[in-house]
């Protein structure tokens, strides 16, 4: 893979932290993610759209379970 340096604003260097899925997320990693995202955006409807905005929010803010837990909240243990 090559690549290259950009310069972009301090401003968009930190909307990109903000749209990070997880800590260690690269930018390019982010970047490719939105632009995966506005391909397919018109096939998601509102609803999913929000879901998916919500699911990304908990996993920020630490709410998710090890599989272990989901196996015993499931009744599968």
């Amino acid at each position: 893979m090559s690549s290259s340096t950009i310069q972009i604003p301090e401003s968009t260097i930190h909307a990109l932290d903000h749209l990070k899925a997880y800590p260690n997320e690269t930018y390019a990693e982010v970047i490719e993610r939105l632009i995966v995202l506005s391909n397919t955006e018109d096939d998601i409807t509102p609803e999913e759209w929000a879901r998916i905005q919500q699911a990304e929010t908990e996993y920020k803010n630490g709410k998710t379970y090890t599989l272990d837990e989901l196996k015993r909240r499931l009744g599968d243990e």
